[in-house]
């Protein structure tokens, strides 16, 4: 079986999926039947020097020489939202398959796209936009879709995983740990989108979608970033057998659903408190298979292009379409569960000790001279008395992921 290709995009990504391609062919071919030809590559400077072979391929700056070739399958690769939905739109709607790895316009336009992908007998794949090499997306709708899942959690952001790293092991504090990041390439001259939990609010959103089967928007995701984590903070946690992470969560509290992002102390035994540097790791929970952890990179050229081809394949051999998520939108939680806490005050320890005292909650202190305490578990409304009564300096959720 012959599938020819239009891909989308040159960059790091879509150099990989060349390289892949080429070094890779008889493998995939005798795995899958399927040889693959891309006969276009859409760049915006067509006399770049290219870091892959694309002798016998058509490089174009001109899109609608793409839109009206004879393609079987165009594949995404080149960012942007609104112009870049409006080209996938076209492919579509011509019952051509489209393989995407582009979390930021999925997380505005999904619902659009898998409308136009069903009405028109094609089908949508974006295994690559979320923990890169990572098969998380393929396994929420084939292969656990025997469980009814509660909740998915997980590392899904590599450079504020490499920071909080950083900061965990080698002491720095967070300007240090994000010029290091920027340094080496882990983080972009302008980091706002990882540091800030966009980027993680987008993947997050997606595996609610997909685990739940409701549709959500990004002003649902409560969002919370690193950039006011204090050294400090970590290292009082750590003698108590804490690690910070920052966890997308999506959650299912009896059909209300809490989807969040922020940074979470997690027990440093859990399998979460255990992921390093820019690695990924996506955590189930689904009432036939219990707890399952799904570990690996998060992004990278080589990587992310094994989620694209793995999504080629799947388009090739597989009679697909695109997912029927149900027009209702998940409702949000107005009362989340109880949870465990870590606070520290700015010196009003004593009171904030009395207070939790008279509230029967049990806690522990973890320094008086920093006036940092973690407490077992109380209420939401609780927390907020505290926090609007004693202003503490730092309050992290404890073992979120649990």
């Amino acid at each position: 079986m012959d599938k020819k290709i239009a891909l989308l995009g040159m960059g790091t990504v879509g150099s990989g999926v060349v390289n892949l391609l080429r070094e890779n062919e008889d493998l995939i071919h005798s795995s899958s039947g399927v040889r693959f030809t891309i006969t276009h590559i859409l760049v915006s400077d067509t006399v770049k020097t290219r870091t892959a072979d694309v002798s016998g391929i058509r490089v174009t700056d001109d899109i609608t020489e793409i839109e009206n070739a004879d393609i079987d399958l165009a594949v995404e690769v080149m960012g942007g939202i609104d112009s870049t939905k409006d080209i996938i739109n076209k492919f579509l709607k011509r019952g051509i398959p489209v393989v995407t790895a582009n979390k930021d316009m999925l997380a505005v336009h999904i619902d659009e796209l898998e409308e136009t992908a069903s009405e028109n007998s094609a089908a949508l794949y974006y295994e690559a936009a979320v923990a890169g090499g990572i098969p998380i997306i393929h396994t929420l709708q084939h292969s656990l879709n025997a469980n009814r899942i509660s909740k998915v959690m997980g590392i899904l952001n590599g450079t504020t995983n490499y920071i909080l790293s950083k900061m965990t092991f080698d002491g720095w504090d967070y300007n240090d740990a994000l010029k290091d990041a920027q340094a080496i390439g882990y983080a972009e001259a302008d980091p706002t989108a990882d540091v800030e939990g966009i980027d993680a609010a987008r993947k997050t959103l997606l595996l609610a979608r997909l685990a739940f089967n409701k549709k959500f928007t990004l002003d649902q995701v409560n969002l919370n970033g690193i950039t006011n984590v204090d050294i400090k903070d970590i290292k009082l946690a750590e003698s108590a057998g804490l690690t910070l992470k920052l966890l997308g969560v999506a959650e299912d509290l009896e059909d209300k659903y809490n989807l969040s992002v922020e940074p979470i102390f997690v027990d440093t035994k859990h399998q979460l408190a255990n992921v390093h540097y820019e690695k990924n790791a996506v955590f189930v929970n689904g009432n036939m298979i219990g707890e399952a952890m799904f570990y690996g990179p998060g992004a990278g050229g080589y990587e992310t292009a094994s989620a694209v081809v793995s999504d080629m394949i799947n388009s090739a051999v597989i009679t697909a379409k695109a997912k029927n998520i149900p027009e209702e939108k998940g409702e949000p939680a107005t009362e989340l569960p109880d949870s465990a806490y870590y606070l520290r005050f700015n010196g009003s320890l004593p009171e904030a000790e009395s207070y939790l005292a008279s509230q029967d909650i049990q806690f522990e202190i973890l320094s008086t001279e920093d006036a940092a305490l973690r407490t077992l578990k109380m209420s939401a409304q609780t927390l907020q008395k505290i926090q609007d009564t004693f202003a503490p300096a730092a309050v992290y959720k404890i073992n979120g992921a649990e």
